[in-house]
């Protein structure tokens, strides 16, 4: 992705790659569309290069099919209890995991063959073996796998100089990660002075002239520029996550209203094939129309969006989403009024501005105003409840009450809010106090409420596909419950009094199942298919059982 800020000529190199990019469109290469010109790459000041539609595209058509120029593991979670293999990433337990019979790095096996593969450890191995000592103690200290990546990137000036050049094309934003910015200082300490001070500096003047042109901190320091501005997270079905670099696809500009979905190759028989990005139109784009995706959460409110792209990202988001105070009428961010400090009304206070981060927010109804700092202190406190409490396991009750607390601030919309319902609607209906009709009304409009939200902010289900099945799942199970309570007299439901509940049922289990259709390969996203898959089949039965035709 790149945000100059400048205006730029292309180079006859740039243009000649613009062109081989097209010229892949044509062949399908690139995409599965007969044959059909996709995209057209454009620049401008402000986005630098970015895609448009060079005809109008409709959802599941494939708009970009590349394999990563470069790629590499993160660190795990817990980096002193386990850590990825560097062949295949593997997460393996660091007290009694193997390692590499070179470098002394954990693997799987020292048969894993990612050890002497090219694509993933069979070159660093060379660098990494200046240092063959292998440590049990501060082993995340001593292997960071993180300072990986920027390794194998500087390893392609050599190895492969077409995707070196690929990287070199990629924005840095080293204007703005100066000596004493916390990015560049972390970058410096962690990524940097390690791989300098622990392989490089050891290495024989014959090993760095095979491997590297160019070998110098502020290399380092612009390929760490690179990764953080460019880099695709990409989760394994093991648990581990890689990070990784794709010459086309960085190229899409952010929009909070993403239009595509990418999907990553996980599992195939061709391991030449792994990690290959699949970008999808989820909405129709019209030609002309610029091709997007997101870069943030899509259930945080503009001014933490907006925030959290400006210190990753380096550029400020102005699309349709963060330039409507109301969030496209899901008033996400919004705040029940204030008052004056002796009178409050029912309004709400919105950002006059939401583009400005010093705006004033402004009552609905009345003339009080909040500055932006009141509201981002209360926000980030209330934040830190939630957060609290869900770590903590949150019981209905803890969240109930958290819920009736911060409603007298929030309008029932707001972000925080919908954090607490959607964890609430998991646990309405699954335990024997929270199992009467009236809670199964309630779990029912919650869930239908979260779902009004979620479609609009995601109408494509780019982002958020889990949210938006977990809802309808728990939509079907209160519905199906429904139909099975008696009525107050103590009768039981007739066919004609249940088969409306069911079909709304089923409508929604399987709307949940599509929902998911693009995310089985992850982990996450397979569990909870198998889990809805089992919901249906047992649907399925009890209809048959009452003889219901849906």
């Amino acid at each position: 992705m790149t945000f100059d800020s400048s205006c730029f000529t292309l180079s006859n190199k740039e243009v000649f790659l613009n062109r081989k990019l097209k010229t892949k469109n044509k062949m399908g290469k690139a995409s599965e569309n007969g044959g059909t010109e996709v995209f057209e790459i454009h620049k401008s000041e402000e986005l630098g290069r970015y895609l448009v539609a060079a005809r109008d595209l409709t959802p599941g058509e494939v708009v970009i099919s590349e394999l990563p120029v470069v790629f590499g593991p993160k660190a795990m979670f817990d980096p002193e209890a386990s850590m990825p293999c560097v062949g295949c990433y593997k997460p393996v337990f660091t007290d009694i995991g193997e390692r590499c019979s070179r470098c002394g790095w954990p693997v799987c096996s020292g048969n894993c063959p990612g050890l002497k593969d090219p694509w993933h450890h069979g070159i660093e191995c060379d660098i990494l073996s200046a240092r063959p000592e292998c440590v049990l103690d501060n082993m995340a200290e001593y292997y960071r796998h993180d300072a990986l990546l920027p390794l194998r990137c500087v390893l392609l000036q050599n190895t492969d100089p077409v995707k070196w050049q690929q990287i070199l094309e990629l924005q840095s934003h080293m204007e703005q990660r100066t000596p004493g910015s916390d990015l560049y200082d972390e970058a410096d300490e962690f990524i940097v002075e390690y791989l300098i001070n622990s392989f490089i500096n050891r290495l024989e003047d014959s090993v760095k002239k095979k491997y590297f042109k160019e070998i110098s901190k502020e290399l380092l320091h612009r390929m760490c520029g690179i990764i953080d501005t460019n880099a695709l997270e990409i989760r394994l079905p093991d648990g581990a996550e890689l990070n990784a670099l794709y010459a086309t696809t960085c190229l899409l500009e952010n929009s909070c209203i993403p239009n595509t979905k990418h999907i990553f190759g996980l599992s195939t028989k061709d391991k030449s094939e792994l990690y290959r990005i699949t970008l999808k139109v989820v909405v129709p784009i019209m030609k002309g129309n610029h091709i997007a995706t997101m870069y943030s959460h899509a259930l945080w409110g503009t001014q933490a969006r907006r925030q959290h792209l400006k210190d990753t990202k380096y550029f400020s988001c102005k699309c349709q989403r963060c330039s409507d105070p109301t969030e496209l009428g899901t008033y996400l961010s919004a705040m029940k009024c204030f008052g004056d400090g002796n009178n409050s009304c029912d309004g709400i206070h919105l950002p006059e501005d939401p583009l400005d981060e010093e705006t004033d927010w402004a009552c609905s109804k009345c003339p009080v105003k909040v500055n932006n700092s009141q509201i981002n202190m209360l926000i980030s406190q209330m934040g830190e409840e939630v957060e609290n409490v869900q770590i903590m396991g949150g019981s209905v009750n803890m969240l109930e009450n958290l819920l009736c607390r911060l409603s007298t601030f929030l309008h029932p919309s707001h972000y925080h809010l919908y954090s607490i319902k959607h964890s609430l609607v998991q646990l309405y209906g699954r335990q024997p106090s929270y199992l009467s009709e009236e809670i199964l009304d309630k779990k029912i409009k919650m869930c239908k409420d979260l779902i009004t939200i979620t479609t609009t902010l995601d109408p494509g289900n780019a982002r958020l596909s889990l949210y938006s099945a977990v809802l309808h799942h728990e939509l079907h199970l209160a519905l199906l419950m429904l139909s099975k309570k008696t009525k107050s007299d103590g009768t039981i439901k007739t066919i004609d009094e249940i088969t409306p509940l069911l079909n709304e049922a089923k409508l929604s289990i399987d709307k949940a199942l599509i929902y998911l259709k693009d995310d089985i390969q992850e982990t996450s996203g397979n569990k909870l298919y198998e889990v809805i898959e089992c919901s249906k089949k047992e649907f399925d039965k009890y209809c048959k059982e009452k003889k219901v035709i849906i």
